[in-house]
């Protein structure tokens, strides 16, 4: 995973941007420490954005952290890349900063694709983002995800079987349509396009359910529970 890291000034022009694999770019004032009791670190905030396409082999975000205190705040990220067939950390990193206020810094990650055998329904990794902060010394970030998916056991293994099913009833509907519709040597023609719009519209209900179950599960993945729990990414290969 390739990740680099942008510090500007909330309102303004952000500082151009140098991405380097696996290198941490900061921009920021030099830090002078400030009495925790001057801070509510409540007014430290993040969100991932999910940017636009523009690699067929990765998936990019922005994890953008904002300073809306009234003085300099540290912090720090601990960022794990999930393996989307196993579940499994396959890689670990660790940026952190120093923002003044009124800025936020961006940090930028390309997520790949899932292994090759994920051929049904392929998606890109995911990962897990949890932050610290400190105002009197750098910020310290816990790392979640083994923690976050032994307690999501049950939604995984749910999940996973959904995705299973799925793929068999797929696979069963080709098969079917193979041997009720076959072609001829010169493409379809009226009768096996009939043929197989029926088989499908059979299949139809079926085939919706698993869809719409796998949907509903990666809506909990993605949005409930403790938030330093919730899974980024996973997003469908286009």
């Amino acid at each position: 995973m390739k990740y680099a890291v942008e510090t500007s000034k909330v309102v303004g022009k952000a500082s151009r941007l140098y991405g380097l694999p696996l290198s941490l770019l900061l921009f920021c004032a030099t830090p002078q420490p400030v009495r925790a009791a001057e801070v509510d670190l409540s007014c430290m905030s993040h969100k991932v954005v999910g940017k636009i396409q523009v690699a067929e082999r990765y998936k990019e975000y922005d994890v953008v952290v904002q300073n809306s205190c009234p003085g300099p705040v540290y912090w720090a990220m601990c960022i794990e890349r999930v393996n989307p067939l196993s579940h499994r950390v396959v890689e670990v990193h660790t940026p952190s900063g120093y923002l003044e206020a009124e800025q936020k810094s961006r940090v930028n990650l390309q997520m790949k694709k899932g292994p090759e055998k994920m051929a049904f329904r392929k998606r890109f990794q995911e990962f897990y983002v949890n932050l610290g902060y400190a105002i009197d010394a750098a910020a310290r970030a816990s790392c979640v995800a083994a923690g976050c998916e032994a307690e999501r056991g049950e939604l995984r293994a749910r999940l996973d079987a959904n995705v299973k099913a799925w793929e068999a009833a797929e696979q069963a509907l080709a098969q079917q349509l193979a041997s009720a519709c076959p072609q001829s040597g010169w493409g379809k023609t009226e009768e096996v396009e009939t043929c197989e719009a029926g088989i499908r519209e059979a299949a139809r209900e079926n085939l919706e359910r698993f869809a719409q179950s796998d949907t509903d599960l990666r809506k909990q993945l993605h949005e409930e529970g403790p938030e330093r729990c919730r899974v980024q990414g996973g997003d469908l290969v286009p």
